[in-house]
């Protein structure tokens, strides 16, 4: 018995039927799209001494360098930067409550009227990192003088991380000026250690703020920028505020073989092992993912973007191979969307003739909010098979929890950012790659946002922890403004 093959005409309608329903379902997904932005209204003036860029400056000459091991800090660095800030910001240490904690660091208490409202908490850093060796000369203003020219600041940590620290104590030494006090409690919290970790400073900061389970209306610090062309397709300023934190974990590979004299090499050495494992590690990398905050990312900048884009990021269901290739070819937006590997140290041999007998290398992995430490060493382990490799764990930690877009500090922030900027500027979620001082309230708080509204360009990105440290001006004014409206607009921050 034979069966009647369906003829060609059925198959194409059958196929133009299913063309037409992906199409209609796109456009309908497409059109459906709106603004997650906030509408503002202009804020009252904010003025800005004509002297505050002149007090950052002099706040970057101050040479707090960060370092691992406390007993090596050039303590003196750090208590002159304060006593200069007590010289500088009178009012504020007239005003609020200051706390030395472990030595360094610095807890600010401006108590609120309400002393049952749920407190703020902004944050900054005062240490920075050294110097590179032999970058001095490339520097067009030596990186500890706090010059002012062509209308910028410059020094180390004018972006990282002394200008929010200046800038917050400006905006709090306004505020007094101007006779405002605060609903609720402000603490302002200055950790001398972030570039190592923040264990004795921001740490132990946060353990005293959220004593008997106080649970922060909102915290703020460094993280997110405003950037411009940051995103094919998207026109407009796009301020990008870190609502997340990659996970950190180091691995050292470790290969052992017969060692001996290079005259007479055996089947393998221990360098080859570890290359044929450094080759499977860097050929077989974690697959990369559009959920996540980058997904929240994605679904904040799709309304605002030409009609091509929008339709394609309106339906990621149908078009994400093509989203996560595009993606994958920038470093930046590469790392948005999956745990990046990179091998940062290798280590074998004494000599040019001599085999060595163990070599080692040391792999560093920034891991997505999505993943967790083990999945990540699982990886690994199934990546080796059965290679004569040890591995052995170094630092880690662990992504932090990822805080809420939904709800009003959200909404809050989004409206501060357009109004001290502008209200053309895209407000998005971002996924912070490194690391800051603010991971210590994640389990406190589900609104811990990373942000200053300065605007940062691929070379400006250079710059940070780099050669010619700067911030213009305009922006560290700008800087100054979003404190003064942040804290402005604390009153219509939810009780948590």
């Amino acid at each position: 018995m034979f069966t009647r093959s369906p003829d060609l005409r059925s198959v194409l309608w059958s196929i133009g039927g299913v063309v037409v329903l992906l199409v209609g379902v796109g456009l309908f997904r497409t059109v459906q799209l709106e603004s997650r932005q906030v509408a503002t209204q202009a804020p009252d003036p904010i003025p800005v001494a004509s002297s505050a860029p002149e007090r950052l400056a002099r706040a970057l000459e101050f040479r707090t360098v960060t370092k691992r091991d406390p007993a090596s800090l050039d303590s003196a660095a750090y208590r002159n930067l304060y006593q200069y800030l007590e010289t500088a910001f009178p009012t504020v240490h007239d005003t609020l409550q200051v706390s030395a904690v472990n030595d360094l660091s610095r807890l600010y208490t401006w108590t609120g009227t309400d002393s049952t409202a749920s407190p703020i908490v902004l944050m900054a850093h005062v240490d920075v990192v050294p110097i590179e060796p032999g970058t001095r000369r490339a520097w067009s203003h030596p990186p500890f003088s706090g010059t002012i020219s062509e209308d910028y600041v410059w020094g180390r940590g004018a972006l990282d991380d002394k200008s929010s620290v200046v800038a917050i104590l400006e905006a709090l030494s306004t505020m007094i000026q101007a006779g405002v006090r605060p609903q609720r409690t402000v603490y302002v919290a200055l950790g001398h250690d972030e570039e190592v970790g923040g264990p004795r400073g921001a740490s132990a900061m946060a353990e005293r703020v959220t004593a008997g389970g106080t649970k922060p209306a909102v915290v703020v610090d460094e993280g997110g920028a405003s950037t411009e062309g940051a995103l094919p397709g998207l026109d407009r300023p796009l301020a990008v505020v870190g609502v997340a934190e990659k996970g950190y974990l180091s691995i050292e590979l470790k290969a052992e073989a017969p060692g001996g004299h290079s005259s007479a090499p055996p089947d393998s050495t221990s360098i080859e092992i570890l290359n044929d494992a450094l080759g499977r590690l860097l050929d077989n990398p974690l697959s990369s993912r559009l959920d996540g905050v980058t997904g929240q990312m994605l679904d904040y900048v799709a309304p605002e973007m030409g009609f091509p884009l929008r339709l394609a990021l309106a339906n990621r269901w149908l078009t994400a191979p093509g989203i996560r290739y595009a993606l994958n070819q920038q470093p930046t937006t590469k790392a948005a969307i999956r745990t990046v590997q990179v091998p940062t140290r290798l280590n074998a041999g004494v000599k040019d003739n001599v085999i060595p007998s163990s070599a080692t290398a040391t792999i560093n992995y920034r891991i997505l909010p999505t993943q967790s430490v083990d999945e990540v060493l699982a990886h690994v382990r199934s990546a080796m098979g059965p290679l004569p490799v040890t591995i052995e764990t170094g630092q880690t930690s662990e992504p932090t929890t990822i805080s809420s877009v939904d709800g009003t500090p959200f909404r809050v922030l989004k409206r501060t950012i357009r109004q001290v900027t502008s209200d053309s500027v895209v407000v998005a979620p971002y996924l912070v790659p490194g690391a800051t001082d603010s991971r210590y309230y994640a389990d406190a708080t589900e609104h811990v946002y990373r942000f200053l509204p300065y605007t940062l360009t691929p070379d400006d990105r250079g710059r940070i922890h780099g050669t010619n440290e700067r911030i213009s001006i305009a922006d560290y004014r700008t800087v100054v403004r979003f404190y003064v409206q942040l804290l402005r607009n604390a009153d219509d921050l939810p009780e948590s």
